[in-house]
Formats: C-alpha cells, sequence, structure tokens
C-alpha cells in the first residue's frame, strides 16, 4: 500500500516552513493516480504557502508496482548521502529483510535508482520487456564510441521508451547540470537482440560488468575515470 508522512519543510525561495504530506512509498497498482503524478512531475510537489513558488521535494521512496512485479527505490543523493553510502544502505536493508523471511520464501527482487529520470526510465523499460544490464550495456557502448560528444561527466543517457519504434531504440542525451534534455540517439533492436541472446547465452559478463543494485553505464564510466 502507499504511505505518507507529513514533514515541516522550509520554502527554498522565501524560506518560510510549512507542514506538507509527502510520498515515501507509492503502490501504482491500487493507486494508478500516483504513478501519473508522477510521470507528470507532479508528486510530493508543494506550493508554498508565502510566496506561492512551486518546488518538489526529493526524499526516498519506495514504487510498487505488484501487477508488473516492479519493486524501485529511489535513494536521491540529495538525501545527504554519497552514492557509495547509499549502495552500503541499500544492501544493509536488503540483508536485513532476507534475514526475517522463511527460508521457503524468496526475497523480491528490489532495484535501485539515485535520480527521479531514472526511475521513470526504468519503470518504461521493464514495462516494455526490456532486460536493464543489456540496455546500459547499449548506454556503455555509445558513452564510449562518442567520449568526446557524450562526456558522462556532463550528460546522462536516458533510453526513451515511448519514441523507440520497432526498428530503432531511442535514447535522448540530458544535461546533467541543467537537466535540459538534448540530441536523440538511435540504436538499431536488431543489434540489442543479438545482445540480448548474447546475455540469455552467458549472462556472467553482464552482471560482472553491472553487479548492481543500481546499475548504470554512467555511474560505471564516472568510477573507471576516478580510478584512472
Amino acid at each position: 500500500m502507499s504511505r505518507s508522512k507529513t514533514f515541516n519543510i522550509k520554502c527554498p525561495s522565501c524560506g518560510v516552513p510549512q507542514d506538507v504530506e509527502l510520498y515515501e512509498a507509492i503502490n501504482v497498482s491500487t493507486e494508478p493516480g500516483l504513478k501519473q503524478a508522477l510521470l507528470e512531475n507532479k508528486l510530493n510537489r508543494v506550493a508554498c504557502i508565502d510566496c506561492d513558488a512551486s518546488f518538489r521535494v526529493d526524499m526516498p521512496m519506495l514504487y510498487s508496482d505488484p501487477k508488473n512485479h516492479i519493486l524501485i527505490h529511489w535513494i536521491p543523493e540529495t538525501a545527504g548521502l554519497t552514492k557509495d553510502q547509499i549502495i552500503a544502505d541499500f544492501d544493509q536493508s536488503l540483508e536485513q529483510i532476507n534475514a526475517m523471511l522463511p527460508p521457503d520464501v524468496t526475497a523480491p527482487r528490489v532495484r535501485l535508482v539515485l535520480t527521479r529520470v531514472e526511475l521513470v526510465e526504468l519503470i518504461f523499460l521493464i514495462e516494455a520487456g526490456l532486460n536493464q544490464r543489456v540496455v546500459e550495456y547499449v548506454k556503455y557502448s555509445i558513452y564510449t564510441r562518442n567520449m568526446e560528444k557524450i562526456d558522462p561527466h556532463k550528460f546522462r543517457l536516458l533510453l526513451d521508451v515511448m519514441d523507440s519504434t520497432e526498428e530503432e531504440l531511442c535514447f535522448v542525451m540530458q544535461d546533467v547540470e541543467s537537466q535540459q534534455l538534448g540530441s536523440i540517439l538511435r540504436y538499431g533492436r536488431s543489434a540489442y537482440q543479438s545482445l540480448y541472446e548474447l546475455y540469455e547465452e552467458n549472462s556472467e559478463e553482464f552482471f560482472e560488468m553491472f553487479p548492481g543494485p543500481c546499475i548504470s553505464a554512467r555511474n560505471l564510466l564516472l568510477e573507471d575515470s576516478e580510478e584512472a
């Protein structure tokens, strides 16, 4: 079920505090309107009682869609934790959940994302029946072949499921700093299908490259650049 809680927050524009109700977890199978609010960037959006400024509050949230077997935990880096701390806390939480389950019960698969756009992207990706690791492998290939044009420090690559076709997958570049969407890149479905068949034959390489819980080609490239 969905869960909300009252928080006292300050308006980032004028600094006036107010009590607002924000969602910590949403179940879109029982409340589909919450999914629509998320997609329209209206979920956990607040209007200041003093200056009327509209702003979104990014906070840890669990997205649940039992009908489509989707369970995603969004933990923004703006929550005051680094990516490594977020992943460590996430892994610890999963261990605690697994320890509480009976031996004959399999723990649900929970995915982790760090931004809202990645949450929306992953929802559409799963609903479209695409493999997340294979898609990130495609992104990795696009990045490494176009590093001068698509610097992972400056740009995020997002799969645009809605504009993809039967022949091509559509990826859009997002400026990390401004959040603006820019150039579109296309990748053949046949090439994706070949990679997916390779994944089915031998998935070890994909799991080794993207072990999780945060499966991201961009994060992998950023980590590699830090180690270089």
